[in-house]
């Protein structure tokens, strides 16, 4: 059966036997200086997260198997689901074990979308500086929205947060009651062209990936 993308977190990324990786979100900014000394700075565009993953030397046999699925996302219009590492589940419940059978949600977004709200948490559920989050928004097509947390935040009595600031700012589209992922959070990306492995008599040498966030 022919695959349909963008490939789950399961049928790609979240199997890849990562050796080494960065995950960051660049500036996006242009710099120019006055007259007078002044430093003015302006957005180029929109931040994108990005990353980078180093496979390890495997046998022939499991690289066979990656290489065919990165050829097939070497093909235009192909993306996959991504999540942050190392870290991809709140600080203080690296298991998701504390969420129980939690379905969190936003609740609202602030003017700017600077900040949100997060509804359907357990009681005192802490979520802490530098955790990630994801929800998804829009239609045709829909988009994925992967943030940080910048200044953590314990739920109430009733599962809601104060308003929780994230990086970047939350894009126009994300709507109230859309589900909030907190244990392997995921944006979609696309695959930058790798280069072609080198194989010796038993193994084959380390794949090098790099891949950025698409809005698409």
């Amino acid at each position: 059966m022919a695959l349909s993308f963008p490939l789950g977190l399961d049928a790609f990324f979240g199997g890849l036997p990562v050796r080494t990786s960065t995950f960051h979100l660049p500036a996006s900014l242009a710099i120019s200086r006055t007259r007078g000394g002044a430093i003015k700075t302006a957005r180029v565009s929109e931040r994108l997260w990005q990353g980078q993953i180093t496979l390890p030397v495997q046998r022939h046999a499991e690289a066979a198997r990656i290489e065919a699925l990165i050829s097939v996302l070497c093909e235009p219009g192909r993306s996959f689901f991504v999540h942050p590492r190392p870290l991809f589940a709140p600080r203080l419940d690296p298991t998701g074990a504390g969420l129980g059978g939690a379905t969190p949600g936003i609740e609202s977004v602030a003017d700017g979308g600077r900040e949100l709200r997060i509804a359907g948490l357990p009681p005192a559920y802490v979520i802490s500086a530098g955790d990630f989050l994801s929800f998804a928004y829009g239609s045709n097509p829909v988009r994925y929205g992967l943030h940080r947390v910048v200044a953590g935040a314990a739920a109430n009595a009733s599962g809601l947060t104060p308003m929780v600031e994230v990086t970047p700012p939350i894009r126009p589209g994300a709507a109230a009651a859309a589900p909030v992922t907190l244990v392997r959070p995921y944006m979609k990306a696309v695959l930058a062209p790798p280069m072609a492995p080198i194989s010796e008599i038993l193994t084959t040498s380390a794949l090098l990936l790099d891949f950025v966030q698409t809005l698409g």
